[in-house]
């Protein structure tokens, strides 16, 4: 299938899963991505991936990325953050050693504006996982416009913009993609990692949030 219409499809596929009942899909799932790798959705009812293009020859698998933010943590007034853990089910000679995100539709209904959103890659097994600075640059992130890595590049903080709530942010559409680099050869066992995501609101905004919410439970008790 063309990439647009693919895309186009499966748009539609995740409104139809927002749409759905929460208690239907509140369970993980695990999807076999191919190239040597499958991935566990802890929230898919407001979660889902979808395979673009994958090659052994190439070295690299492509994934495009769907996420809606509800609300917010009722004792942090900050967004939950999504989760996805990657995990290793072929022989390294199997398994592609690069996986790029792109396309990414993410929406913003937690009730704040959003000024800076991170992206991290936390190891749960054995082997490194770093995103690809100089592979990355051209990520398109607007309307954030500047992006900050830590100093072993497993934490990217993308900030210099807003996105407000009730919009759809889509890193990745205009151009680029976010490149996650595998180091399979120093593991000593099948490799797993998890990527976390989580949108960082307004300073002040979460304070807001959590007072409006104690004022609303006192009106309600009374």
């Amino acid at each position: 299938m063309h990439r647009a219409l693919r895309r186009r499809a499966a748009g539609v596929a995740l409104l139809i899963v927002l749409a759905m009942p929460m208690a239907a899909l509140a369970d993980p799932i695990t999807k076999n991505l191919g190239g040597g790798w499958r991935a566990t959705i802890f929230d898919p009812v407001y979660v889902d991936i979808v395979v673009d293009f994958v090659s052994i020859k190439n070295d690299i698998l492509v994934i495009e990325k769907f996420a809606q933010f509800v609300g917010v943590d009722p004792i942090t007034g900050l967004p939950k953050p999504v989760q996805i853990l990657f995990e290793q089910i072929e022989s390294d000679k199997s398994t592609v050693s690069r996986i790029v995100l792109t396309d990414q539709i993410i929406v913003n209904h937690t009730g704040i504006d959003w000024t800076s959103y991170r992206e991290e890659l936390i190891p749960t097994e054995s082997g490194v996982q770093t995103f690809n600075q100089a592979l990355s640059a051209t990520f398109s992130i607007a309307p954030f416009t500047t992006r900050t890595y830590n100093g072993i590049s497993s934490i990217v903080d993308f900030a210099g913009g807003v996105v407000p709530n009730g919009s759809t942010w889509a890193p990745g559409v205009e151009s680029g993609g976010l490149y996650i680099d595998i180091d399979l050869e120093s593991a000593e066992k099948p490799v797993a990692f998890t990527l976390k995501e989580l949108p960082i609101p307004e300073p002040g905004a979460a304070l807001m949030v959590l007072l409006a919410a104690g004022v609303g439970a006192v009106i309600r008790r009374r």
